[in-house]
């Protein structure tokens, strides 16, 4: 469980952004969505409760003596061990509760900050705009930076997690062999990492073999192919801790692997590396992926055109800040932003070429004075089944 500690930490931080622009209360919206792409992260930040079962909404005010509010979803069963907030009311009308909220507290035309707006309908955002004598303004940004930056508590989270996924590449390792289904590694390796304290998988468990694009471009419906001597597959997968990601990826080969693909791993080691050095507070994100794509698009001559190296990773398994996302420019949460000491981001250089197919590695970093600190003990090699 996240120590209160943590939380006192959170809030004070919120608090004091808030503070700076002037807002009354945070309107924190969550929406289960799917792990991957949902951002549940919002509410349990800062509340403790994760939204499972529908879309919850947590209600902060700027003065500490104020109290919160937490609207649940829909769940049938509710333990007050999830949440530190008091005051928890089971799911209903969002707008009507915080009508009721504000005029319990007597906060007449509140300046409210919106967090997670991207999650709420536009019937709902509409509503809240219309239907409330407020001043309403996006501002996820506050927990987008926030969360960025990880406490001591969130990082020993992450290595945890990335211990048990060395047990499953361990497991991997071990099980696969000519014959086997992909599935079968897949189901080899949860059962391993559930056994080893894994709460959930934060994206499908990829295991993609052989060497035909059409196959592994198809990633998230692989299963039913079956090893083959000699095959190179790739593992990309990831374990949760406290609600914190692990997401690594590496190569595996049925018998030893071939000299290209050592040669190819060897060439994407040397990027990752590149990256990890770059990982420096000041160092614009649009840098990191810059040094990472430099190595590839110089080292292997078949037109290579690498963008998007990584991401950060948190409570969501893709969250702030996204190395070489930049070039999306209808949303500034993929902004390049100068990285800071403590942040983590994941970097996956990767290349599919048709007499290696897909080779990737992938790890998470902790953003320090000395460039990335790899938080996985996985060895950097591509692992060989026997």
């Amino acid at each position: 469980m996240t120590p209160r500690s943590e939380f006192d930490r959170r809030l004070k931080a919120i608090r004091a952004k808030m503070e700076t622009r002037s807002l009354d209360l945070l309107l924190i919206y969550s929406t289960p969505g799917s792990l991957r792409f949902g951002q549940r992260g919002h509410v349990m930040y800062v509340s403790g409760y994760e939204p499972y079962f529908g879309d919850t909404m947590l209600l902060l005010p700027r003065r500490a003596s104020l109290h919160s509010l937490l609207e649940i979803d829909s769940a049938d069963h509710f333990s007050r061990l999830a949440t530190w907030v008091d005051n928890v009311k089971p799911a209903g009308d969002h707008i009507e509760t915080l009508q009721a909220y504000l005029g319990e507290l007597g906060l007449s035309k509140p300046r409210i900050g919106v967090v997670g707006e991207y999650s709420m309908s536009p019937n709902l955002y509409s509503r809240l705009c219309e239907e409330t004598d407020a001043h309403i303004e996006a501002a996820s940004n506050i927990l987008e930076e926030e969360r960025a930056v990880k406490s001591e508590h969130e990082i020993r989270c992450m290595k945890q997690a990335g211990a048990i996924a060395y047990k499953g590449v361990q497991a991997a390792a071990k099980f696969a062999r000519p014959g086997v289904l992909e599935a079968e590694i897949v189901g080899e390796i949860e059962r391993v990492c559930r056994a080893a304290g894994s709460e959930f998988f934060p994206h499908y468990t990829m295991v993609t073999s052989g060497r035909d694009a059409d196959h592994s471009n198809l990633w998230w419906r692989c299963g039913r192919r079956k090893l083959e001597p000699g095959d190179p597959w790739l593992l990309d997968f990831g374990t949760m801790l406290e609600g914190y990601c692990c997401d690594v990826s590496r190569p595996f080969s049925l018998g030893p692997p071939s000299t290209r693909n050592r040669e190819v791993f060897d060439v994407l080691l040397e990027s990752l590396e590149a990256g990890r050095k770059m990982a420096r507070p000041g160092v614009p994100t649009s840098e990191v992926n810059a040094a990472t794509a430099e190595i590839l698009k110089r080292k292997l001559d078949e037109g290579v055109d690498w963008q998007k190296v990584g991401h950060g990773v948190g409570l969501e398994v893709h969250e702030w800040p996204f190395v070489g996302y930049d070039g999306i420019v209808d949303d500034s949460a993929y902004r390049d932003v100068k990285l800071e000491a403590n942040m983590v981001i994941s970097m996956e250089p990767s290349i599919w070429l048709p007499e290696t197919g897909d080779l990737q590695v992938e790890d998470q970093f902790v953003v320090t004075e000395e460039g990335g600190q790899r938080l996985s003990p996985i060895p950097l090699e591509i692992f060989t089944c026997q």
